[in-house]
């Protein structure tokens, strides 16, 4: 490899996968300043997403006691790992639940009351820590806050940076409820890149309070929002951008009442609304082309009678190459494959079973590569028996990348 052009080694080890690379680190100072470097982890995330290297599902175990499990599995297309391999995350609270904020880019922000945020990548096990930031009422508005704070993260492809943002809703007991006076909105957005918080100058509109999670997307947050008082109930679309900081609002195709609810999501590059009848059906509708409200279709419809099973809620994770296939979450307890065509699911079956759980998606990255190590004693000897038993492994892997160069200038 030494006598290779600096260019060469680049594209061969851009095609490999994030855990040779690491131990590549100390194959010599050049190897490690190159897989370290900012553009070589940003064009081999990129080269990760295009193919899907390394997809894997995260799952952040719930019902138990104490609640500090996590596990991984594998896939590729429709083939899914069966046996889940259990994983160390950093936020271990034996007292409180550890939720998952949000995911992108091989990142999962998780977050519990006690310990605080945390920015994850479990595919190389670093993680970075948020700084607590503590919540500053509005003038006039002293103990008077509603409910606990909504936070979002995604990615600023502007900046190159990854955020995390805080809204903290208050309230005040007026005559009118519905006054715009009556609630007040705490704005904040932490920066990876600079890890401090910053308040945003920009104001949250007063007549909307967030009815969904966040979905982030195209370097923008965005949240189903409707008037703060249950009264009225006209639901749209809110986008945050995290460039601009600037706020910009969507209609949307469909409405909640009290057989439904509606949930925001990511699918395959596309915003996409579930909207969810109970015990009756699932719609998921897409924004086809971002920010464009014409574009919005209904992309497939789950009847009860479509598969051998009663749900509530379902949520789309991710297709199946083809695009024929979504691979559902179901009620926080199940994973199915749904056939669009021939409109049947097939569930996915897990060891362990999990009673209930979240999930997050990810892909090969190499971000957060800098960030710190999160040590996992069952990981550790198994990695040395790893290591013993199959010593050609990484070889054999740059052996592959170099035979896919070679492959690709010659069809040049």
């Amino acid at each position: 490899m030494s006598s290779l052009p600096s260019e060469l080694v680049n594209e061969i080890l851009l095609r490999l996968p994030v855990e040779p690379l690491i131990r590549f680190q100390c194959v010599s100072k050049l190897w490690h300043a190159l897989i370290n470097h900012t553009d070589f982890i940003q064009r081999h995330l990129e080269l990760s997403i295009a193919v899907n290297r390394e997809r894997t599902l995260i799952f952040k175990e719930c019902d138990v006691d104490p609640p500090l499990n996590c596990f991984w599995a594998r896939f590729n297309d429709e083939q899914i790992d069966r046996a889940l391999t259990k994983i160390r995350q950093p936020l271990r609270n034996e007292k409180l639940y550890t939720q998952i904020l949000d995911y992108c880019n091989g990142l999962v922000c998780l977050h519990d009351y006690e310990r605080g945020i945390a920015i994850w990548n479990p595919l190389i096990r670093r993680y970075k820590k948020l700084p607590f930031e503590p919540i500053e009422n509005p003038t006039g508005f002293t103990d008077c806050r509603s409910g606990s704070p909504d936070l979002a993260f995604g990615y600023d492809p502007v900046n190159d940076d990854y955020k995390v943002m805080r809204v903290v809703q208050f309230y005040r007991k007026i005559e009118k409820i519905e006054a715009t006076n009556a609630f007040a909105f705490e704005l904040k957005v932490y920066s990876l890149r600079a890890h401090s918080w910053k308040r945003v100058e920009e104001e949250w509109p007063k007549e909307l309070s967030p009815r969904s999670s966040s979905a982030s997307l195209n370097g923008a947050f965005h949240w189903l929002v409707g008037p703060p008082t249950p009264a009225r109930s006209s639901e749209t679309l809110l986008a945050f951008d995290l460039a601009t900081e600037k706020f910009r609002e969507y209609t949307i195709p469909v409405q909640s009442d009290d057989d439904s609810v509606l949930g925001l999501e990511v699918l395959k590059g596309c915003l996409c609304i579930c909207v969810n009848v109970f015990v009756t059906r699932n719609d998921v509708w897409v924004m086809k082309e971002y920010g464009v409200i014409s574009s919005w279709a209904r992309l497939y419809t789950i009847e009860q009678g479509a598969v051998p099973w009663t749900f509530e809620y379902c949520k789309p994770l991710a297709y199946s190459k083809d695009g024929k296939k979504v691979l559902m979450e179901q009620d926080f307890a199940y994973l199915f494959w749904y056939d669009i065509e021939e409109k049947r699911g097939t569930r996915v079956r897990f060891r362990p079973m999990l009673k209930s759980f979240q999930t997050a998606t990810c892909v090969g990255s190499l971000v957060l590569l800098d960030g710190d190590i999160l040590i996992d004693p069952r990981q550790k000897k198994r990695n040395k028996r790893k290591r013993k038993s199959n010593p050609a492994e990484g070889l054999n892997l740059l052996v592959e990348a170099m035979e896919e160069v070679v492959n690709e200038e010659q069809a040049v």
